[in-house]
């Protein structure tokens, strides 16, 4: 069961798949293409310009940070999009973990076992965001659940995301394990794997069809 009111939006699902996949390295050729002169060994008389590698990546330096900082976004946001999809309720975005603890303490639709939490260990800094997953799926002739605490964890200029999975005993945590999302796997077959839950957003088109 998707909850659909917390789906993303079409055009921002494909951004971030097309920032995923081709955007953010495109970005950083790019920037390495424009600036390609300065690793040429012949000096150029006619303007100030000093070839060498370190010339280089001082003009080349702000395109990759740039890249990969689009780059670890869109792997955030991609898994973000699929969790929420999933999710009967989550967290704002935040920086620290006590943040996204203080706003799950405040969470009007569920009551989470915030000293388990603090018990297991949440992530300190990064890109933060905790989830309630609580949903179902026919796949086959199985009845497949998913019904775990979640908080993930962001990584500035890498394409990765680190998931704090906390397996729950009713509204209780019993345990915690971590896993990873990364380039260049697919979100969805990553979050099928790690949960064993088909995880897949499906979209209507305006004559009733599945749309992606």
């Amino acid at each position: 069961m998707v909850y659909f009111e917390h789906t993303p939006d079409y055009g921002a699902y494909l951004l971030m798949m097309f920032l995923y996949y081709v955007g953010a390295i495109a970005l950083i050729l790019y920037g390495a293409y424009i600036n390609r002169k300065y690793l040429l060994k012949k000096k150029f008389v006619w303007v100030d310009m000093k070839p060498g590698v370190r010339q280089f990546f001082k003009k080349f330096l702000p395109w990759l940070l740039i890249g990969l900082m689009i780059w670890s976004f869109s792997a955030f946001k991609l898994t973000d999009y699929y969790l929420s999809s999933y999710a009967f309720t989550f967290s704002g975005t935040h920086l620290t973990g006590g943040s996204v603890l203080d706003d799950l303490a405040n969470n009007p639709k569920y009551t989470f076992d915030i000293d388990g939490l603090r018990r297991m260990g949440v992530p300190s800094f990064g890109l933060l965001k905790g989830y309630k997953l609580d949903a179902s799926e026919k796949e086959g002739l199985l009845m497949k659940k998913v019904e775990q605490t979640v908080v993930v964890q962001g990584y500035p200029f890498l394409p990765v995301v680190k998931l704090y999975i906390y397996e729950m005993d009713g509204k209780r945590i019993k345990s915690m394990r971590t896993a990873y999302m990364y380039f260049p796997r697919s979100p969805s077959d990553r979050l099928r794997k790690i949960f064993d839950f088909p995880f897949a957003l499906f979209y209507w088109t305006a004559g009733g069809g599945p749309g992606a």
